[in-house]
């Protein structure tokens, strides 16, 4: 398969299991908001922070490192088998016993036996990252799928039926431990490799070298991203943390999912143009990667902004309400986030990982000094006005950062996202006039056919004034009409086996 092939074969299997996983899980979050109380979102968010900063400990980057190696690949993925699942196991052992100082800190001592179950996840996934990372390697993502999509299915099933039958937040430790165990299992029926018992200090060294940039930049992405978590769930206790986490979680899904496909295809598709006679080619995928993305997150943006209201009252009612005003301004965040979903992926797949790092630290270094202060200025709100605005400099510097790496001036973003963001105001604003006059009953509904309303005049001006939009959707049906005449191609042969006996 050429290389182009392989990276549009990974966007679309990644892509698929992102919708299918990540919509599922979406969906269920949806259903056990209508279950359980904010407090026990709340709950396990605070376990939740603790677990995920432990897990950056686990395999110093030693995935990513795997994904960027060019030589040795076996004797490397001995090597970091041993150290991820050695390490998982040590990592557990300090979560169980500093679960009372979790609890302590959050002044919630409820916190501790679910931090000590959840942090089950650690040992258990340990066994799975080195396969997950040599599957990426190869951009083989087909294989990928099923044991994410059963895990997730079992997992969330599981979930609500628990939530239903009373158990309340241990409802949401068992689904995901559920879920991360069958991810684990499953994996090993789908791929070839195999561990064995080797550990090579040396190439252990030279993978960290690599890795441990990549720890060091996603250990502070983490504490960017979490530390208004620590903070809501300090100041402001477990309910409003389960408010802001909600929130986050609904308006921040789509970019949460572009940039996982993103990072899952890119990464290693950089890291195969690495080459200086690659820069064009390099150019060409990162434009037109956002280009796609914009044309779906923008839209989701908007949409969210505006049907806030309607959404979260209609569907939740008053208790759910403090959500409506961060979910806005976390959707902005969002957005931003789904932009730059490729820089990343830029900066560790041409060797530039420390600058992720540099660009970590200035982040940390404003929410840690400002959190505070937005919390006592506004609540959840004041945080959430602070992430849109951190992020939005982030967004600055990093295209700034591309720049010397790739061939993408500012115009070319412009040219990209202002006609896109103008196309899904309009269609939104029509949408969100026509909802109160659509004549049905149920919430639900409405919110449906107004979606509907504004993906089909989002789709319409796009197709009418953005040729490259038209294009790619031409090329899409085509490839759907090719499908179904194969379908019935093959359907027509196997009718006629019969006959011919």
């Amino acid at each position: 398969m050429s290389f182009k092939r392989q990276v549009a074969s990974g966007f679309f299997w990644v892509t698929l299991a992102q919708l299918a996983g990540r919509g599922l899980s979406f969906v269920t979050i949806l259903i056990l908001a209508k279950l359980l109380a904010p407090s026990m979102f709340g709950l396990v968010g605070m376990a939740g922070l603790a677990i995920a900063a432990l897990q950056l400990l686990q395999d110093a980057g030693f995935d990513a490192a795997l994904i960027q190696r060019r030589d040795r690949i076996d004797e490397a993925s001995y090597t970091a088998f041993f150290v991820t699942v050695a390490s998982g196991l040590g990592i557990y052992l300090v979560a169980f016993l500093a679960a009372p100082l979790v609890g302590v800190f959050f002044r919630e001592p409820a916190v501790v036996p679910i931090l000590r179950t959840l942090a089950l996840i650690i040992p258990i996934s340990s066994f799975a990252r080195v396969p997950y990372a040599l599957l990426s390697r190869d951009l083989n993502f087909r294989r990928k799928i099923t044991p994410e999509l059963l895990a997730n299915i079992i997992g969330s099933s599981l979930a609500i039926a628990l939530a239903l039958s009373g158990v309340g937040v241990w409802s949401l430790v068992w689904g995901q431990l559920t879920r991360s165990a069958l991810a684990t299992i499953f994996i090993w029926f789908v791929t070839a490799w195999r561990p064995r018992l080797e550990f090579n200090p040396a190439l252990a060294r030279e993978i960290f070298g690599y890795g441990k940039h990549i720890m060091s930049s996603q250990g502070l992405i983490f504490l960017i991203t979490n530390v208004d978590n620590a903070f809501v769930g300090r100041y402001a206790g477990q309910t409003a943390l389960g408010y802001y986490q909600f929130a986050y979680n609904l308006s921040n899904m789509p970019a949460t999912q572009i940039t996982s496909v993103a990072n899952h295809v890119m990464f290693p598709a950089f890291s195969k143009l690495a080459g200086e006679d690659a820069s064009q080619v390099r150019a060409r995928y990162y434009l037109t990667t956002l280009r796609y993305i914009s044309w779906i997150t923008i839209p989701i943006a908007v949409a969210t902004i505006l049907f806030a209201r309607e959404f979260i009252v209609g569907l939740y009612g008053v208790t759910w309400a403090p959500v409506i005003v961060p979910l806005q301004w976390l959707a902005v965040y969002g957005l931003i986030r789904s932009l730059a979903a490729n820089m990343g992926s830029i900066f560790r797949g041409l060797g530039k990982p420390q600058w992720l790092t540099y660009i970590a630290v200035w982040r940390l270094i404003t929410m840690v000094l400002l959190l505070y202060p937005a919390i006592v200025w506004n609540g959840i709100v004041g945080v959430s006005i602070l992430s849109v605005a951190v992020a939005v400099v982030d967004f600055i510097i990093s295209v700034t950062l591309v720049g010397r790496l790739v061939v993408a001036p500012w115009r070319a973003y412009a040219r990209m996202l202002l006609p896109t963001m103008a196309l899904a105001l309009i269609a939104g604003f029509i949408a969100h006039s026509a909802y109160p006059h659509i004549p049905l009953a149920k919430t639900l509904l409405r919110l449906i056919a107004a979606g509907g309303l504004m993906c089909a005049l989002y789709a319409g001006l796009a197709w009418l004034t953005d040729g490259q939009f038209r294009e790619t959707a031409q090329r899409g049906l085509g490839i759907l009409r090719r499908l179904r005449a194969a379908r019935h191609e093959t359907a027509a042969a196997s009718s006629e086996l019969p006959a011919q006996r």
